[in-house]
């Protein structure tokens, strides 16, 4: 009986080992599916359930939905889809499931203070709601200057939109809307990519993604920005050493496991084993 009880309890701690293994084995990478162009998912993103909690920083947990695609809660805003993540970059493209951003921008709006996660830049766009014929012939006033949302159109309105310019230029082109018999919306914020910085026609709400960059806070609390999620600046020319480092990082606690696991054994042969007996010849004169 007593021989059975160092094998139960080492068969116990081999489970156990295994099982913490398993919790904090993060691979280079993962994909909610393996269909062509689906994201990768790496350092400092993790999927819920899938990836133990040590694999990615708080705010960055993304789950699979029931078609296989990463989905980002942003606090306050909802669920958007991930169509691309950048790690060189730092940048995350998101998208609307109904393929109406300019909805969810309307319907609510983006609160992105409480997460990780910052824009490159803000644009206030303005919206207008017009008859149909607004746009057959526009005067020349607003001549390359809006853009129809289709999404949020119908055969008996017509959703347009400016790009503010933040002048009194704005309120003129209001007027020669509201000439036209369009009806003025509350003008919204939205977040852009980092090419419509500098320019602002480079990004177009009903073609383009919700684009959003991110820090990485440090175990301290604070914050900082590097270049890589192993931390400090990833230098052009060194991607082997790079890879090479994520690659130790991912089976850092299996090996650690094995290792653990033989000292256990290593122990039990020398402490639990049972000795062989010897023989002794006594002689008698």
């Amino acid at each position: 009986m007593s021989s059975r009880k160092p094998s139960h309890l080492l068969l116990s701690l081999c489970f156990f080992l295994t099982f913490i293994a398993g919790q904090n084995n993060c691979p280079i990478s993962y994909q909610c599916s393996y269909v062509e162009n689906e994201p990768q998912i790496s350092y400092p993103f993790r999927v819920i359930d899938r990836q133990g909690e040590g694999c990615g920083y708080p705010g960055f947990d993304l789950t699979c939905n029931t078609f296989d695609k990463p989905v980002l809660k942003l606090p306050h805003s909802g669920d958007f889809l991930v169509r691309k993540v950048d790690y060189v970059n730092k940048e995350i493209r998101l998208y609307d499931q109904g393929n109406c951003l300019a909805r969810r921008f309307q319907q609510q709006n983006l609160d992105i203070h409480l997460s990780p996660f910052k824009a490159f830049g803000y644009q206030t766009l303005n919206f207008y709601n017009c008859p149909p014929s607004a746009t057959n012939n526009p005067p020349n006033e607003l001549a390359g200057k809006f853009l129809g949302v289709p999404c949020l159109s119908d055969q008996r309105n017509t959703v347009l939109y400016t790009i503010s310019s933040g002048s009194p230029s704005d309120g003129k082109i209001s007027q020669v809307f509201m000439s036209l018999g369009c009806l003025i919306n509350a003008p919204i914020t939205i977040p852009v990519p980092l090419a419509a910085v500098t320019n602002a026609y480079a990004y177009e709400l009903i073609h383009g993604d919700l684009y959003l960059t991110w820090v990485d806070p440090d175990p301290n609390g604070a914050v900082n920005e590097p270049k890589n999620p192993l931390g400090g600046d990833k230098p052009d020319s060194d991607d082997a050493a790079y890879n090479f480092m994520k690659l130790l990082k991912a089976i850092g606690p299996i090996i650690g496991v094995i290792g653990a696991i033989g000292t256990i054994i290593t122990i039990y042969k020398c402490c639990c084993s049972t000795p062989t007996p010897v023989a002794i010849t006594v002689e008698f004169v």
